[in-house]
């Protein structure tokens, strides 16, 4: 399980308009605001490849944040999604998780 970031600043509350308009635009019932971060050894990551896994549900993503921690030696790519269904955000963990370059994917709230 990934630590959730510091940065709240950027967090949307379920509440929120935004949140809530997207959910009712795609219509799905679990859908919310959730983070997926996917980890690589340094200078490991491939965003490419990370994309393709995403498929179509790549145009659900509003923010992308890649954070290099020379210190721990990994890359870290976290995506935002205003609204994407809990079942296919693990399905998409379980295929980053597959490939070989990947220490660690995981989504949560």
């Amino acid at each position: 399980m990934c630590a959730l970031p510091n940065d709240t600043q950027i967090q949307l509350p379920a509440d929120d308009p935004a949140v809530q308009a997207v959910s009712a635009r795609y219509g799905a019932s679990d859908a919310g605001p959730y983070r997926l971060k996917v980890r690589a050894a340094s200078r490991g990551l491939r965003v490419v490849a990370v994309w393709q896994v995403l498929g179509c549900e790549a145009r659900h993503v509003t923010h992308i944040r890649i954070r290099l921690d020379h210190r721990h030696g990994f890359e870290e790519m976290t995506l935002w999604y205003a609204a994407a269904s809990a079942d296919v955000l693990a399905q998409t963990v379980t295929r980053l998780i597959a490939l070989p370059w990947v220490l660690d994917a995981c989504f949560y709230p």
